[in-house]
Order: structure tokens, then C-alpha cells, then sequence
């Protein structure tokens, strides 16, 4: 049972176990901006019961196999769509945060769609397109200040 709040937990979870093996449930709580660790510690139960982690009381969160390999595909995905943003000059932040709201609702076609398309334009062989794409933008923003 995927929802995007399980998701967003899986993600908050995958990243802090990176760095500490080990996610407290105030560590949870603190990353994703919470403010009552009962409600952590309640969604930790439940992805416990899910097998997406391994709970234990006062003793924190670790992902299991299948949790680990599904924060590892939201972090691959919200990368992609991230840098797919900033291709398209979207400034850095704007495109970190709309990547977070995107990454959960697109389909696998597209979020398969939008990794190739990144793989292909980060390739040095095609930085031109890129650097064509860079003075579009430019001109176009130009365009609009003088529209004004």
C-alpha cells in the first residue's frame, strides 16, 4: 500500500540511514518538519507492519531490503526529475521542491522517460544542446523583460 506520505517516509528514512545507519525517531521527525514524534513513531509501526522497515521501540528505524530498494528509487527519481527541472531553467530550489511534489505522482513510463532524457543530456557529446537550450532561454527572458 504506496501512498505518498509512505513514500516521503521511506525517502526522510533511506536518507538519514545513509548517514547514520540508524533512524531515531526524532531524526524523522525533525527532517521531514514534524512536530509530534507520536505520529512518527505511528507510521513506523505501520511500514513496520508493510515490511518496508524494521521498528524497534526506543531503538529507531532501519529500512529492510525492500524498503532500502524503494527509497533508493525515490532518491534516483527525484534526482532525475530535479535535474530535469534545472534543464529546463528552472532555478535550483524551485526545482528540488516541485521534484518532491512530482516524483510521487507520475507514472513509471514517464519517470523512465525523464531518466533517459537526463542520462542523454548530461552526455558530453550533447553539452550543445544544452548550451543551444541555455541562449533560447536567455533570449526568451529577454524578450519578455522588454514586452514589459
Amino acid at each position: 500500500m504506496k501512498t505518498v506520505r509512505i513514500e516521503e517516509y521511506i525517502e526522510t528514512i533511506y536518507v538519514i540511514c545513509l548517514e547514520k545507519k540508524i533512524a531515531k525517531v526524532s531524526d524523522i521527525k525533525n527532517k521531514m518538519g514534524l512536530s509530534s514524534l507520536a505520529t512518527v513513531t505511528e507510521m513506523a509501526q505501520k511500514l513496520d507492519n508493510e515490511k518496508l522497515v524494521k521498528y524497534e521501540k526506543y531503538g529507531g528505524v532501519t529500512l529492510t531490503k525492500r524498503g532500502f530498494k524503494l527509497g533508493k528509487q525515490l532518491i534516483e527519481t527525484h534526482k532525475s526529475i530535479e535535474e530535469l527541472f534545472k534543464i529546463i531553467n528552472i532555478e535550483s530550489s524551485i526545482a528540488s521542491d516541485d521534484a518532491c511534489l512530482v516524483e510521487h505522482i507520475i507514472s513509471k513510463e514517464t519517470e523512465q522517460a525523464i531518466k533517459t532524457f537526463v542520462e542523454f543530456a548530461q552526455k558530453e557529446e550533447n553539452k550543445d544542446i544544452l548550451e543551444r537550450l541555455e541562449s533560447y532561454y536567455s533570449k526568451s527572458r529577454n524578450k519578455k523583460k522588454e514586452n514589459k
